[in-house]
């Protein structure tokens, strides 16, 4: 029965962890357009896909940041095949697709260490990817709105499939080259999501590329026998991305559309400043995640580093006390970097820290670096602790864990009646505007949809001539009537 602990925990908590994935990605199916979503669909429907996308060259404002050429792209794309459907499953997708990332990640990686069960791979992706979300500082934005989940959590996504495919070439006897024909545009398409996210993807490639050239002409010493073909294998790979990466945050930089900065009343920081901010910001967010989220975080440390003793299964581990100490510190330091690079765009910009859905990648970085730190001392223990006491004690851990984690899904499915009434309202004003379409008002009344509890506008704003006045707004266009209202 001891032998068979770690593989039933593991089961129970895989059952646990992707019911809670399946309930986020449910609620999406009462999801509908907000916000930004009626600018893109607007011009999608009237300019078609690749000419929405071409407004990249242009001036005018559109109601979005057209610059972020790969965003104007898929949400036009989505507009013109799916429609309000590909809104809908936008939360599934996103849930499969970085569920299936970080597994492929966590898979090539446990065969270039130590091989793990997948079992274990795929509960700790699950952990990380749960967390995340329900942790995260605008969970609706970055899951549930089209314009905040393509520059951010699909930024995230499409970084983890060219880590997959980079850490594919690390276990390969000899690299292949097709894959380089796949990052490449694979890089250049996540480049133009979006600035906060260009910039953290393309410092983490840095740091990658900075650590494989490293390992790559570091000397083996003397009599040894070298370790490092997964740096030969990868090394071309990972330049290629960053590359296209760095090609891909160039043409976020000098579209012409970006004159709409110069246009914003904001007060931009100088270049020489950007440094010490970010460094100051990114400390800070550390602080107030840990300071004001002690529970979930100890659960989740509690987790990662149980998760770790128990997936040992009898392999012995090189890890000394002092090379754990420095596998912490270098985690630690790589983590802290990476959440300064996320802060660099919006303290350049606006000398202010991102908003909510921009500190989402923050938040996936530090959970991410926190798992990692965990899961290290988990090893390191499960092989110099003998005994079944650690094992059974990892385990209650776990279940503990795993009480907690259901009681969060729990608080999660509370959120189902908002979106039931919210889809219900949408629904509604949609077949009222079509309606009068088709008895030549073009002048329509709808009624309000309270967006209070996701923080995310609808097609008015809180205040603004919406409320007072027809105003020809995205959501008009979207429609094609000459101004909406809301009914008093």
């Amino acid at each position: 029965m001891l032998k068979r602990l770690p593989s039933l925990t593991f089961i129970l908590g895989n059952i646990i962890v992707l019911a809670g994935l399946a309930l986020l990605a449910y609620l999406g199916f009462y999801n509908r357009y907000w916000a930004d979503d009626w600018c893109y669909s607007a011009d999608a429907r009237t300019l078609g896909t690749i000419p929405a996308t071409m407004q990249y060259f242009d001036t005018e404002k559109t109601g979005y940041s057209s610059n972020r050429y790969s965003l104007t792209f898929f949400s036009a794309l989505t507009e013109n095949t799916l429609g309000m459907f590909g809104n809908q499953i936008i939360a599934l997708l996103t849930i499969v697709l970085w569920l299936g990332g970080l597994f492929w990640v966590g898979w090539n990686l446990s065969h270039l260490i130590k091989p793990f069960p997948l079992s274990a791979i795929l509960l700790a992706a699950g952990l990380l990817l749960f967390y995340n979300l329900y942790l995260s500082p605008q969970r609706f934005q970055i899951l549930y709105w089209r314009s905040g989940v393509l520059p951010y959590s699909t930024a995230i996504i499409f970084w983890l499939y060219l880590l997959g495919f980079i850490t594919q070439q690390m276990i390969r006897q000899s690299p292949a080259r097709w894959v380089n024909f796949i990052v490449a545009p694979l890089a250049f398409i996540a480049a133009g999501l979006g600035e906060i996210s260009c910039v953290f993807i393309f410092s983490g490639t840095t740091l990658l590329l900075a650590g494989t050239w490293f390992a790559k002409n570091r000397p083996a010493p003397a009599g040894s026998v070298s370790k490092k073909a997964w740096a030969e294998n990868s090394f071309h790979t990972i330049f290629v991305t960053w590359l296209f990466l760095l090609l891909g945050m160039v043409a976020l930089i000098v579209s012409p559309s970006n004159v709409r900065i110069a246009n914003m009343d904001v007060k931009q920081s100088s270049l020489l400043s950007v440094p010490f901010t970010s460094l100051r910001h990114g400390f800070a967010f550390i602080l107030l995640s840990l300071k004001g989220l002690p529970l979930p975080h100890t659960i989740f440390i509690g987790m990662m580093t149980s998760l770790g003793i128990l997936s040992i299964n009898g392999q012995k581990t090189t890890l000394s006390l002092k090379r754990v100490a420095y596998l912490l510190g270098f985690i630690a330091l790589i983590t802290y970097l990476l959440i300064v690079a996320i802060q660099a765009p919006s303290a350049y910009y606006y000398s202010a820290t991102p908003d909510p859905r921009g500190q989402s990648l923050a938040r996936f970085t530090l959970l991410l670096g926190l798992a990692v730190m965990s899961w290290i001392p988990g090893r390191w223990l499960a092989e110099n602790i003998p005994g079944k006491w650690l094992m059974l004690a990892s385990a209650m851990v776990m279940l503990a864990g795993f009480a907690y984690t259901a009681r969060n899904i729990n608080t999660i499915y509370g959120e189902l009646d908002g979106f039931v009434s919210r889809a219900q309202i949408w629904d509604e004003r949609d077949a009222l505007i079509e309606e009068s379409k088709t008895q030549g008002i073009l002048l329509v009344e709808v009624p309000a949809i309270d967006t209070g509890e996701i923080h995310t506008r609808d097609m008015f704003g809180s205040t603004g001539k919406g409320w007072t006045q027809f105003s020809e707004n995205c959501g008009a266009r979207y429609y094609g009537v000459d101004g909406l209202k809301v009914k008093q």
